[in-house]
């Protein structure tokens, strides 16, 4: 529905692209999340779709792109509202403004939030407002909406509400999604595709399982303790040490034989488990982590 190609934008006064030959396209009805540190390019590139600054390239649509602002919609993490408006006025005003034919009830329906329709917004939960500033951005039957770090804020039972919410709004009504987000959680949940930028490039594509199996071979990984009686002789797979933690990665086919060999040797607290999202995001972009969760970036390992 939508295609970028080799898009390129140097701010003024900067000395390196915002946007380095970024090409991607998106699909229909589904969820594609951008993710990378701060500057990696992530808000350029979502201004640069809706059109809100200039660049070398070309972005098709699938839509004149005369209507832009009518089908591709943009929520932000945080939403002002007039103080004193209720819910329901809020939502009619949208449903104005896009001349939709949807009605208030039919979409406090679809969102399950009936009970805030003569709620005041600014009397209500965080959860609660983000769930009416998406509900705000789904009237008028857009083809896309981006949603720039929706849950920043929300404790844990709020964000996953949300969580649900947009996959039930991407069931029901079809409509793509593009999720910028800091929350690897939230995307291995949410995202059907990952862009990975860095420097305003985009350096990884696919799957969250695509990207896990390429950065660790498909291979998971062993931690267990050990103490002085352990008989390193006799174990046989390479491993690192830090203290008395050992840890090693493994081919899946190995497990039996890599568990037997720990536990004949001595080893205890045995934990075996798949690399997370989380692991293959930060070695794409260079970094470990650490033992005790510290980020340790290859370049300067390798330096030292």
């Amino acid at each position: 529905m939508l295609t970028c190609n080799s898009l390129y934008l140097r701010y003024k006064n900067q000395n390196r692209n915002a946007l380095n030959n970024v090409s991607f396209s998106l699909n229909e009805n589904e969820i594609v999340s951008i993710v990378g540190h701060n500057g990696a390019g992530k808000s350029t590139l979502i201004k640069a779709i809706v059109d809100l600054v200039p660049c070398e390239g070309n972005i098709t649509y699938n839509f004149d792109k005369s209507e832009l602002a009518k089908n591709v919609h943009v929520q932000m993490q945080t939403s002002i509202f007039e103080k004193g408006i209720k819910v329901k006025e809020i939502i009619e005003l949208y449903i104005a403004l896009y001349e939709s034919d949807e009605t208030v009830d039919e979409l406090l329906d679809l969102f399950q939030i009936q009970k805030l329709k003569n709620a005041h917004l600014d009397k209500l939960s965080g959860g609660e407002k983000q769930k009416v500033s998406i509900l705000l951005a789904v009237i008028g039957q857009p083809k896309l909406i981006i949603f720039d770090e929706i849950t920043t804020g929300l404790d844990s039972v709020a964000r996953r509400m949300i969580w649900d919410l947009l996959k039930k709004i991407k069931e029901e009504r079809k409509i793509t999604m593009v999720l910028t987000s800091h929350f690897l959680d939230e995307v291995e949940y949410l995202a059907d595709r990952v862009l990975v930028m860095e420097e305003g490039r985009i350096i990884k594509e696919g799957t969250v399982e695509d990207i896990v199996k390429e950065a660790f071979d498909d291979k998971r990984s062993a931690m267990f303790l050990m103490d002085s009686n352990f008989d390193y002789e006799h174990f046989p797979y390479e491993h690192t040490t830090s203290g008395n933690k050992v840890s090693l990665h493994y081919a899946k086919t190995e497990e039996k034989e890599v568990y037997g060999a720990i536990v004949t040797c001595g080893g205890f607290d045995i934990q075996l488990k798949d690399h997370s999202f989380e692991e293959a995001f930060l070695k794409t972009i260079g970094y470990t982590l650490g033992e005790k969760g510290e980020l340790n970036h290859e370049k300067n390992n390798r330096a030292n």
